[in-house]
């Protein structure tokens, strides 16, 4: 898991995205972006800790794709599309992950369980050709 925050780390520093590493965050608060500037604030204490890899890359989509700091709240159809477009971001720059180090997953959904995908998220997959 180190070696993929490292490839996140390493492209947020190519594309001039900031990291701020917060501990005493609880454990429920959302890790958040932010366009200008270009800001990620990661929750170190997410209550799912496997899933750090799908939300770095996840805030780094929200940036990239200039939809930061848009509170997801559930119920606004723009904030559904946004939260839709960074995930989409967010897998296929796992994916390149994947590619650049030769990694291969017998399964999407282990490629999913691997870099901390969301089950409630794997309708994704279906859009996204996994290195079967």
């Amino acid at each position: 898991m180190d070696d993929v925050i490292s490839f996140l780390f390493d492209f947020c520093e190519k594309n001039k995205i900031g990291i701020q590493h917060v501990s005493y965050m609880n454990p429920n608060d959302p890790s958040v972006s932010y366009e200008w500037p270009r800001l990620i604030i990661l929750n170190e204490n997410w209550k799912e800790s496997f899933e750090k890899p799908f939300i770095l890359a996840h805030e780094i989509g929200h940036v990239m794709c200039g939809n930061a700091f848009c509170y997801y709240i559930g119920n606004n159809k723009a904030e559904r599309y946004n939260e839709c477009i960074a995930n989409k971001f967010a897998i296929n720059l796992l994916l390149n992950y994947c590619e650049q180090n030769d990694l291969f997953f017998e399964s999407k959904y282990k490629f999913a369980e691997t870099f901390g995908i969301p089950r409630k998220l794997y309708y994704l997959l279906e859009e996204v050709k996994v290195n079967e």
